[in-house]
């Protein structure tokens, strides 16, 4: 019998105390990382639910929960930390989940509990949130000018973390046919204000890391290789789109009272100038806003706070004055004005109360300010959870991601994982008489899927393709009687037009070019370290909403390929012609990330084999997922484990290895 501990850490101290167990109570541990039952799926430990015994220990690490009179019980809303020991050697990390307790003639007699490993918390670690909720980290929030767009499409050779593609939301951009949007010509050009950016999905995951407080890296024995060295990754953007223009993208920024005129002096008002707040009860107070000579057209939205509550927002969409007014009861909230423009404002702001009680107003009117123009990636994100976003990576690359300790996180593509497996042989452990070897679950059918786009480029391709634009259905053969599989991903393939030679341009117009708001789209950066050259063919663009363009004959290109080294990869998962040189990719998603995994599980020599073993603890404790399984001879990957932690006896389900390297 091996000796197994269980260890909960205590919220409130830190401390870890061990749990006491039924000396007859099976506890067993499930582990896979990709499972062939379910191709989308990365997966974590996880254990049948056990219970342990209401021992004075327990109910003391449990806090009597039995007992709802207690004013500090043990939690169930959340998972508290744990980690399991085999003999005195580290198991598992993760979480402990308390399901309930029984309890006889008042008495308690013990508890249920679930063990979750470290990878199942990164759902509770993302608790709902969307990507707009990434507030913590401005390190990507930029001053937006019309000069900086224009250098990172025209100029600028090397991308940056935000770039800016050529996809209209508003023009249906021509080349050459003297049309109202034709870009050949100087007073028709591409305006710097059409165009949203894009930020890399490495970056977006640095974000994620910042707002968590967990690391995407790995660790130094086992790093993250693919997100950090693989320009297949790298040089991969997400399109910040959630609104039909760029005007409320910008950051807010609070009206500064330094120059408070005589509201200091009003009863009950008082001014504290650090954080620009006033407090001013029991009065009708107005605050207006009023633009300096030659900024009278630019937009801004003004937001009215009482504490961190928004009560009221005034949007000037053509510019001018804006007066807002409201009424304070009995609340002693500090009041603050946050204003938001998409290009300078320069302004005054004046503020009048007056109390109920006094006929008199008390007016503080501000020196000159002005509003910056940072853009907030945060407040740009596409409409998608964080827990969405980061699985659909996960399934668009075919990645795993595991941790040790719930905040280092390791994050491989899936041949890569398997590349950097050691080979354990079993051979000796095995229980002969507990052999089990099936046929693998054949699938008649896998889809690759994205999410449908309303594009009308796109519609006009599934009109006369009958499939989506970088779609796969992928089909056995010879053919199978299994079910119908789909990997769906939560993002939107944009498909581009080439204009002309190598200028391509993305359109998010529907078939009426309408404007509309996609899903996520994902985009690779055609050349990261060059410009694309259109040789004597150009285009026009402007720095101005209205004045005309400037001839340009090179560009930044975007779209569904990137060029590393001499090869070209997709973000198709089919060979798929390209649109901006016309030729067959065939380095795309399934090819790269997908295909030599299913052709061994589509193998007429596959088998999945069920072995029993009796491991000694030092394998036990050091076997990783990764690692391949030899037995006489064989070898195997490993599906899943199940352990069960109070006999030793190992349960393997192993899918044979006859993949290509």
């Amino acid at each position: 019998m091996l000796k197994v501990s269980i260890y909960i850490q205590d919220r409130i101290t830190s401390e870890y105390n061990r749990v006491d167990l039924f000396d007859d109570e099976k506890i067993s541990v499930t582990s896979s990382i990709q499972n062939i039952n379910d191709l989308s799926k990365t997966y974590t430990d996880f254990s049948q639910t056990f219970v342990v015994p209401a021992s004075s220990n327990n109910n003391s690490i449990f806090k009597h929960w039995y007992d709802n009179t207690n004013d500090d019980p043990f939690s169930t809303l959340t998972k508290s930390n744990a980690f399991i020991e085999i003999d005195s050697i580290s198991f598992r990390k993760g979480k402990i989940q308390l399901e309930n307790a029984n309890v006889v003639n008042g008495q308690p007699q013990d508890y249920s509990i679930t063990f979750i490993g470290v990878l199942g918390n990164l759902k509770d670690t993302f608790n709902g949130l969307y990507l707009s909720d990434l507030t913590s980290d401005k390190t990507y929030d930029f001053a937006y000018s019309a000069t900086s767009i224009k250098d990172k499409v025209t100029t600028t050779a090397t991308s940056s973390d935000v770039m800016f593609p050529l996809i209209s939301s508003k023009n249906r951009w021509t080349w050459n046919d003297n049309g109202a949007f034709d870009i050949k010509v100087n007073s028709h050009p591409i305006r710097y204000n059409e165009l949203f950016p894009a930020i890399k999905l490495r970056s977006v995951l640095n974000m994620i890391e910042t707002q968590f407080g967990i690391n995407f890296d790995g660790t130094t024995d086992e790093p993250s290789t693919f997100l950090t060295e693989d320009n297949r990754f790298t040089n991969a953007y997400l399109w910040l789109k959630n609104k039909d223009t760029i005007d409320n993208f910008f950051t807010f920024s609070k009206i500064d009272y330094t120059t408070k005129g005589t509201l200091e002096q009003s009863l009950g008002v008082s001014v504290d100038l650090t954080n620009n707040t006033f407090i001013a009860p029991n009065s009708y107070n107005t605050i207006t806003i009023t633009p300096s000579a030659g900024y009278t057209t630019v937009p801004y939205i003004l937001k009215r706070y009482l504490g961190s509550t928004n009560v009221t927002t005034t949007t000037k969409s053509a510019g001018g004055t804006a007066t807002n007014d409201y009424l304070v009861f009995s609340d002693s909230r500090k009041q603050s004005f946050q204003i938001q423009s998409s290009q300078p404002l320069v302004f005054t702001a004046k503020i009048d109360v007056r109390f109920y009680y006094s006929p008199l107003i008390f007016t503080a009117t501000m020196g000159t300010q002005t509003t910056g123009s940072l853009f907030s990636i945060a407040n740009s994100f596409p409409n998608i959870k964080i827990e969405d976003f980061f699985s659909g990576l996960l399934k668009m690359f075919n990645m795993t991601c595991y941790s040790n300790d719930g905040i280092n996180y390791t994050i491989e593509q899936l041949e890569n994982y398997y590349n950097a497996g050691a080979d354990v042989d079993i051979s000796k452990y095995v229980l002969q008489d507990k052999n089990n070897i099936n046929r693998v679950k054949a699938y008649k059918k896998i889809n690759f899927e994205y999410e449908n786009s309303d594009s009308f480029i796109n519609v006009a391709f599934k009109s006369a393709n009958s499939i989506g634009y970088g779609d796969l259905y992928y089909s056995s053969t010879p053919q199978t009687d299994g079910d119908d599989y789909s990997i769906k991903l939560p993002f939107e393939n944009l498909n581009f037009e080439n204009l002309v030679d190598e200028l391509q341009v993305g359109f998010a117009l529907n078939i009426d070019s309408n404007k509309y708001i996609p899903k996520p789209i994902i985009l690779y950066d055609y050349n990261p370290t060059a410009l694309t050259d259109l040789a004597t063919n150009n285009y026009h663009f402007a720095t101005s909403t209205t004045l005309n363009g400037t001839s340009y004959t090179k560009y930044k290109a975007f779209g569904q390929e990137t060029i590393i080294g001499a090869n070209t990869y997709s973000l198709n998962f089919p060979s798929q012609e390209s649109t901006i040189s016309n030729l067959m990719i065939d380095k795309g998603l399934y090819n790269q990330y997908y295909e030599n995994y299913l052709s061994n599980m589509f193998n007429f020599k596959a088998r999945l084999v069920k072995v029993s073993a009796i491991l000694p603890t030092n394998i036990l404790t050091s076997l990783k997922l990764k690692d391949n399984i030899i037995i006489r001879d064989a070898k195997y990957i490993i599906n899943t484990i199940t352990t069960d932690l109070t006999t030793g006896e190992v349960q393997f389900e192993l899918l044979t290895d006859k993949r290509i390297w």
